[in-house]
């Protein structure tokens, strides 16, 4: 019994001696532990990267980074010496690391110290031989079964050979004399390495990515462009889910172009006077992606842009036209627009077309693939502000009776003009070219517009009052139907001195009696049957009106906007036969081309978007 406890003694004393040991082990590390420190060099082979690290000695060393097309990865490569330092060379064709992502280390396992982040270089092999082969495209978005063809020039001598593909499943690879045929077979990305067989060293590669078959590519407001030594050119990024990462910036040598993306916009800038780049640019979820095919320029030429207009006007769904001056040779492009959702700018030769979309400014500035930009500030209105563009009407101000029909002309403006009415249960306007008929239907008052094609309107105030019974048919009627030849007015009617209306025959809750034509009173489910006679004794029906709210449009709504706006919108346009889409408060493309559809069949400017003539013709 005393040997068994003596031996469980021993064993006590010798776990708490390791015990100790280790606790003193771990806090000695942790009380030494510095934070590391990760530089990166790219090699010249084209392939290989040197990572340097400083930190706590004799501590294994863990990189993260993030591989093209799966996300964040580990690697362990290798273990620092007794003085704290690693050198290891890492194969970017292995790794296949994402140009400009995060990459870091930790040293002393997955739970180590942390170094900062930096951004993993462009890995391309620089030659610096003038007679370097140059390839027509360094870059390719494909999808899933699609191929590109690929021109290599400047071979001079030897056979172009595949020197490498790091993915072969991704992508087939095959060469026929200068011309290079890349097959996408798979998701994912693959780079290409072709070389001269007279000189091995003489080599050009090709970045690939391959997307799915239903993946949308990404789209540029610039997809190829002439850049500047010193330049600096915004370009607006769309589609994928909005946060974005340059996957590749590919060039034959090193890298001469500086990408910067911030938010939705990536910055390009160089210091080089000449050369060319293909950047692909990737949302991060890797689903969708894209091309920037880049030129630089060495034409430093000082000539100034400037413009016919330095400070245009446009209306609201105008289009307008400005001449741009420069250098001869310049390729003209937008380089910035401050408020793209007030106006849209667009470039053909030296027209720059500007269209009004809501009411605001923007500053936009123009450029030239020379060294020269000019800027001009666009100022949107609903009107310009010139009485020579409103309509004028021969009255603003009209009183009519129950029954009656007034005409006005319309002059000035632009034609054709068009009509908004949210009064039509008490009168119907009619318009032919330029004469707008008003019919009397119930008593009361309303206001409506009269517009022009330029999109100004004038008000038009009416009142409609109460008619005495008729004692007789109106000239011209030979018979209580159909409509007096002389007058206009229709040949059954008649009103009480109060101005109930005597509802016609078959009126059934539309707008109009099918018999006689005669306007049938908001609300009606039943009817009389009544003539006019020579009496003054009418008969009345007693109507039933059932009010409902009905939502009224306030808000200029665009493409991108959200909210119940847009939910009602849908509705109302679905009701009235525009849209067929689903109802999801999100103002998408189909709800802009409903609104489009809409603005043509009332012959409205078809700019997509809800404006105030729009919202008139809705909350008619």
């Amino acid at each position: 019994m005393k040997h068994i406890m003596h031996k469980k003694s021993c064993l006590f004393s010798f776990g708490s001696i390791i015990s100790i040991a280790f606790i003193m082990f771990f806090v000695a590390n942790v009380a030494h532990a510095v934070t590391p420190i990760l530089s990166i060099i790219p090699n010249n082979d084209g392939d290989t990267v040197q990572l340097n690290v400083t930190g706590d000695s004799n501590a294994s060393v863990v990189f993260y980074y993030f591989k093209t097309g799966a996300g964040q990865q580990i690697k362990t490569i290798g273990t620092t010496n007794s003085n704290g330092n690693l050198v290891a060379t890492v194969s970017n064709s292995d790794l296949n690391v994402a140009s400009n992502s995060s990459v870091y280390i930790t040293v002393g396992g997955l739970s180590g110290p942390k170094s900062s982040t930096t951004s993993w270089p462009l890995v391309t092999s620089y030659i610096s031989s003038n007679n370097m082969i140059s390839l027509s495209q360094t870059g390719l978005v494909l999808t899933i079964g699609q191929s590109s063809t690929i021109t290599v020039t400047n071979i001079n001598s030897g056979n172009l050979y595949l020197s490498s593909n790091s993915s072969p499943m991704i992508a087939n690879v095959n060469i026929t004399s200068n011309q290079v045929t890349v097959l996408a077979n798979s998701y994912g990305s693959t780079v290409a390495t072709i070389c001269l067989t007279s000189n091995s060293s003489n080599c050009g590669s090709i970045y690939v990515t391959v997307q799915n078959g239903n993946a949308q590519p990404l789209s540029f407001s610039q997809s190829s462009i002439s850049l500047y030594s010193g330049q600096n050119v915004s370009i607006q990024i769309s589609g994928g889910s909005g946060s974005y990462l340059v996957l590749n910036n590919a060039t034959q040598n090193q890298a001469l172009i500086q990408t910067n993306i911030s938010g939705s916009v990536i910055s390009l800038t160089t210091s080089s006077t000449t050369g060319s780049s293909s950047i692909t640019v990737c949302s991060k979820d890797m689903t969708s992606c894209g091309i920037i095919n880049v030129t630089i320029n060495s034409n430093n030429n000082s000539t100034p842009v400037s413009f016919s207009q330095s400070s245009p006007t446009v209306i609201v769904g105008q289009s307008l036209n400005v001449s741009i001056y420069g250098p001869s040779n310049g390729l003209f492009y937008v380089s910035s627009n401050s408020n793209p959702g007030i106006v849209q700018a667009n470039v053909s030769g030296n027209i720059l077309t500007l269209l009004g979309i809501t009411n605001g400014s923007s500053t936009m500035n123009i450029c030239a693939s020379a060294n020269s930009c000019g800027s001009l500030t666009v100022t949107v209105n609903y009107n310009s502000g010139s009485s020579s563009i409103y309509p004028i009407l021969s009255q603003d101000n009209v009183t009519l009776s129950v029954g009656q029909n007034l005409n006005i002309t319309i002059s000035g403006g632009l034609m054709p003009y068009n009509i908004i009415s949210t009064a039509n249960s008490i009168f119907r306007p009619t318009l032919n070219t330029n004469t707008l008929s008003l019919y009397g239907i119930n008593t009361g008052s309303g206001i409506m517009n009269v517009c022009s094609s330029a999109g100004n309107c004038a008000n038009l105030s009416v009142t409609v009052t109460a008619q005495n019974t008729v004692s007789s048919l109106p000239a011209g009627c030979s018979s209580a139907s159909g409509y007096s030849q002389t007058t206009g007015l229709p040949c059954v009617y008649s009103y009480s001195t109060t101005g109930s209306v005597v509802i016609p025959n078959d009126c059934t809750g539309t707008a109009y009696s099918i018999s006689t034509g005669i306007a049938c009173p908001a609300g009606t489910i039943k009817t009389e049957n009544t003539v006019a006679t020579s009496t003054s004794t009418t008969n009345t029906t007693t109507t039933t009106t059932t009010k409902s709210t009905v939502f009224k449009f306030t808000k200029t709504l665009k493409l991108g906007d959200k909210g119940s706006d847009v939910t009602q919108l849908q509705k109302k346009l679905k009701t009235l036969g525009y849209y067929n889409g689903k109802i999801s408060g999100s103002f998408d493309s189909v709800t802009e081309k409903a609104v489009k559809a809409l603005q043509k069949a009332h012959k409205l400017s078809q700019v997509g978007s809800v404006g105030p003539l729009t919202r008139a013709l809705l909350n008619k």
